[in-house]
């Protein structure tokens, strides 16, 4: 029951911009092949007798038990360059604004959760200003080094 609800909660936070041409839905048993199918072919998605039923618009469908599902995701490529994410930023916070340890000049691209980048801009005075931006866990690439922080 937890996994089925699990599974629903993750699909009505499926928004419009995961059905890009390029972003798949994985489920990865516990044992054998994972299932990969493009976002938008999937006509819908439904739990029966156990099991997830994946139909696409042509009509084709797959199954998984849901016992044996171990993970289950969809990518979301828009997001590739973040990279490996560290877990501490030589960084320090200021108000709304970050203060990055690094070089002038130096490309910052800051991430929100969702993995859309809400600032790009080479760094000048080692300041990055995000008070327009929400509370909340942010990704950092600074110069192609990747690190989380935490606006409170």
């Amino acid at each position: 029951m937890k996994k089925i609800l699990l599974f629903s909660i993750m699909l009505a936070s499926v928004n419009t911009a995961l059905l890009a041409e390029d972003n798949h839905l994985y489920i990865q048993p516990n044992a054998g092949e994972t299932l990969v199918w493009s976002v938008p072919t999937l006509q819908k998605m439904t739990f029966q007798d156990g099991q997830v039923v994946l139909t696409k618009k042509d009509g084709t469908t797959a199954y998984a038990p849901i016992a044996t599902v171990k993970r289950m995701y969809i990518s979301t490529p828009s997001v590739e360059g973040v990279g490996e994410v560290k877990n501490a930023l030589p960084c320090t916070w200021e108000g709304g604004f970050l203060r990055i340890q690094a070089t002038d000049g130096t490309p910052v691209t800051i991430y929100n959760v969702a993995g859309t980048p809400v600032v790009r801009q080479a760094l000048v005075g080692g300041i990055v200003d995000l008070r327009n931006q929400p509370s909340g866990l942010y990704i950092v690439n600074v110069g192609g080094k990747v690190f989380k922080t935490i606006k409170k």
